[in-house]
This record gives structure tokens, C-alpha cells and sequence, in this order.
């Protein structure tokens, strides 16, 4: 079973060097028309030529109608992605992408919005930035990095940091120093909002620093998860469209099953990050690994990707 996919074909129109491992593609419609609307936070799956599906965020003005600006970070011990784009993808290539999604969206409103993030995960809140210059509300970045030799979006962090809207962390540069977190958060008025992405330990050190804070002031994009762990349960999984039951042995992903059978299924990032693969369960008790679903919405879906199961049979709506 195949789930419908919108998808938009889109040429590369530029690719940018940021630092020693960072690219920025300009992606257009072939014939100049406006592309799909995205809001601050939103990211695109991206169809690779070898048949890979990652995952980048908008990193370009949302008022910019007909480009989507993503970065790739060059990764050479994971899956594979990055290398082919670092390494393959020209200016003048197509590229297959999905309609944007928004697991990371601004609040409506702040009475200050601080953006704290990491390496590549500075790229959500790009796009961000420059929404907030459009509302007028007031906001600081906080970007750490490596090193200033080094840095990212050098012209864009630096021209932010001139006009006091920006710091920068370069931790390993001699004098570097690191973002003080628990100092940052501590001293926020309560209605403040604040938003991370990047290492999953920037994220837990957010979490920790704000965990005293309104629940719905602190958001935070996962990205680079990695391949979590499969589950050491066994379970049998129920199609009840299909009315197809398929076994699960312990150490294997729901979507691993699901492709043994012959039974295709939408993934993506399949680290629990994306969503792509969210499926209605309709009974059972899923046992949920997915990094970006909201309790309400883990009453009646689940991540096949990385979730697993507590009770002896899952009934999914497949």
C-alpha cells in the first residue's frame, strides 16, 4: 500500500558554499511559477536521484515566493544523502520535493522570542528571523558554532551580530566561550517564547534550563536523529484495511516488517523525527518513540518507523 504523495518538481537554481561542510541549494520551479507557500519552521522531504527521501529545512524568506533555500550539511558517516548532494547534485538538476510541513511554527505572538541553535540547526530559524523583523516583535539569536574560521552564513550571523540581534558561540576558538543556558532562560519574562534546534544535547540542556517554565514557551526541532533502536518486543501488527496481520519479530522496526510482507509505507527520516510515516492506529498499545508528536495527537497515531508495542496485536488503519 502506497500512501499518496504530493510532490513538486523543482530545479536546482544555485548552490552555495557556507563553511568546509555546508551547502546551500536555491531550488525554483522550472519555469519561474511561485512554488507552494511555507511558514517559518517548515521543512521539505527532498527526493534524491538514488531513490533516498532526507529531510531539510527552509532556511530562505517565507515572503519569497519562488524559491525554497535548504543547507545541507555534509555527513560522511551517515546515511548516504548528503555525500550524493555534496558530491552529485549540479545547478540545472531536478529535484523531486514534498509540499512543506511545519512541526516547528512560530507562536502568533511573544512578548520576546529567543532563538538558540546549533550548527546546521540554525537553519529553521533563518526563516524565522526574518518573519520576526517583519512583525516587529523583538528577538535575539543565540548561534553556536565551532569556530568563527569556520562559521556558517557568515555574512548573515555577522551582519545580525553588528546590529545586536545576535551572539555568537565559538566553542573550540581559543577565548571561546559557550552559550550559558540556565543564565539565559532564568532570567525571561514567563510569556517569552523560545526555540531550539540542533544536537539533541543543545535540546536537553534547553529542556533541563526551561523545565520550570510554561510548557507551551519552550519549542524545539529535532534534526540528525540518527536510526533509534529498534524494541526488544514482538508483536503482531493488524491491517485492517488490507486485512492483512503481519508479525513483528523483536529487534525489527514496524516498517521493516511492513516491507518484508510487501506492504509499502511512506518513510522518511525513519529516526522518529519527520512524520512522514504517521499512521491511526485503532487498537493495541503503542509504545511511542517518535521525537516531535504531541501527547494529544499520541492518542491515535504512532511512528511505525521507530515505535513499537506493548500489547500482543497493534491494529493499524492500513
Amino acid at each position: 500500500m502506497v500512501r499518496p504523495n504530493h510532490r513538486v518538481t523543482t530545479i536546482v537554481r544555485d548552490i552555495r558554499r557556507e563553511n568546509s561542510s555546508i551547502l546551500t541549494l536555491n531550488l525554483a520551479d522550472p519555469d519561474g511559477w511561485p512554488l507552494p507557500p511555507f511558514e517559518a519552521g517548515a521543512h521539505i522531504d527532498v527526493h534524491l536521484p538514488n531513490g533516498a527521501v532526507r529531510q531539510y529545512s527552509l532556511c530562505g524568506d517565507p515572503a519569497d515566493a519562488v524559491l525554497y533555500r535548504i543547507a545541507v550539511q555534509r555527513e560522511d558517516a551517515g546515511r548516504g544523502g548528503s555525500v550524493l548532494i555534496h558530491e552529485n547534485v549540479k545547478v540545472g538538476d531536478r529535484l523531486l520535493v514534498s509540499l512543506p510541513r511545519n512541526h516547528f511554527p512560530l507562536a502568533a505572538t511573544g512578548r520576546r522570542h529567543v532563538l538558540v541553535g546549533g550548527g546546521i540547526g540554525l537553519t529553521p530559524l533563518m526563516a524565522m528571523v526574518e518573519v520576526l523583523r517583519r512583525r516587529g516583535e523583538p528577538f535575539e539569536l543565540h548561534a553556536c558554532v565551532k569556530s568563527r574560521a569556520d562559521l556558517p552564513f557568515r555574512n548573515w550571523l555577522e551582519a545580525l551580530e553588528r546590529q545586536g540581534l545576535a551572539q555568537i558561540y565559538a566553542s573550540r576558538d581559543n577565548g571561546g566561550r559557550r552559550l550559558d543556558l540556565d543564565g539565559l532562560l532564568h532570567n525571561l519574562p514567563q510569556d517569552a517564547q523560545v526555540y531550539c534546534c540542533g544536537p539533541s544535547r543543545m535540546i536537553e540542556a534547553v529542556l533541563a534550563a526551561g523545565s520550570e517554565r510554561p510548557e507551551d514557551t519552550i519549542h524545539v526541532e529535532h534534526f540528525g536523529s540518527g536510526r533509534i533502536p529498534p524494541g526488544a518486543e514482538a508483536f503482531t501488527v493488524e491491517l485492517v484495511r488490507s486485512k492483512r496481520s503481519i508479525p513483528v519479530a523483536a529487534g525489527m522496526t514496524i516498517v521493516e516488517a511492513l516491507r518484508e510482507a510487501g506492504v509499502e509505507i511512506e518513510a522518511s527520516c525513519e529516526g522518529g523525527a519527520c512524520l512522514t510515516c504517521k499512521t491511526r492506529y485503532l487498537e493495541g498499545v503503542p509504545i511511542h518513540r517518535d521525537l516531535v508528536m504531541k501527547p494529544g495527537e499520541r492518542l491515535t497515531y504512532m511512528t511505525p518507523c521507530v515505535s513499537g508495542c506493548a500489547s500482543e496485536r497493534l491494529v493499524l488503519d492500513l
